[in-house]
């Protein structure tokens, strides 16, 4: 369960939805006027990944994407598992020339049936939800996990 924080009129409200210390994101279908939902022109149906928060009284959402541009592929691997996911968020730290590079990774995580863990790479959309996935995790007091990566391994 999420921390909790006292909202406008005292009561506590929850900041976001958690599973095993992670935020959970949620697919939802990208809807036109009339409520159907969009898709491509090859039959493929669209989705937006969202972590539903909640700041100081405020709904908050923060978008994901993919990583790059084929990255939806995989993303609806994920997600067709389970409609919601873990959000895993790492530091990977690379020395390079005596020089150490920072990186902010975004996972989405979900295990099927067998135990089979499937992960696909995303990032916040923009920087308004970098900015309010920071504050999320400031108002839940979540560390990012650092991890040391060999220059050979990085990709």
């Amino acid at each position: 369960m999420a921390k909790e924080q006292k909202g406008m009129n005292g009561a506590t409200e929850q900041v976001a939805e958690m599973r095993n210390g992670n935020f959970v994101i949620r697919r939802e279908a990208i809807l036109d006027k009339r409520g159907n939902q969009y898709v491509t022109s090859d039959g493929r149906l669209y989705f937006k990944y969202k972590l539903h928060g909640n700041l100081r009284g405020r709904k908050v959402v923060v978008d994901f994407s993919p990583k790059d541009k084929g990255g939806y592929l995989p993303l609806d691997l994920v997600f067709d598992v389970n409609p919601e996911a873990e959000l895993d968020i790492t530091d990977e730290v690379t020395e390079f020339n005596g020089r150490k590079q920072h990186r902010t990774v975004y996972t989405v995580n979900t295990v099927d049936e067998n135990g089979v863990v499937w992960h696909c790479e995303v990032k916040p959309t923009g920087k308004s939800d970098v900015d309010l996935l920071t504050m999320l995790m400031n108002m839940v007091n979540m560390p990012v996990k650092p991890v040391e990566v060999t220059p050979e391994t990085a990709a």
